[in-house]
């Protein structure tokens, strides 16, 4: 069964939208809880990255993009961790703006 479908069926099972509206909340809650859960962990690897090489994320990332680093595997990991971060921050926004 398809999303949509679902979704129809929910919105059928609570005709009153008060109650269709509090169970989304929750649902919401869930999706921010996990999501902050998730970049709090990416936050705490990328914290260690920079440590190690003694650089800011943004820029390691633009200088990785740039081709200014080279090809090390710890840069590909922190490259790879820091666009599963900023993907995971515009999530965020987006489910704390429908909130």
């Amino acid at each position: 069964m398809e999303v949509l479908d679902k979704l129809e069926i929910l919105r059928e099972a609570f005709p009153d939208q008060t109650e269709l509206d509090l169970l989304l909340a929750k649902l919401f809650d869930v999706a921010l809880a996990t999501h902050r859960l998730r970049l709090q962990r990416y936050e705490n690897a990328l914290r260690q990255f920079e440590q190690r090489y003694g650089m800011e994320s943004p820029t390691f990332y633009r200088r990785f993009e740039a081709g200014e680093l080279g090809d090390s595997m710890d840069f590909f990991e922190w490259a790879g961790l820091y666009e599963l971060r900023q993907d995971l921050v515009e999530k965020v926004q987006r489910l704390e703006a429908a909130s």
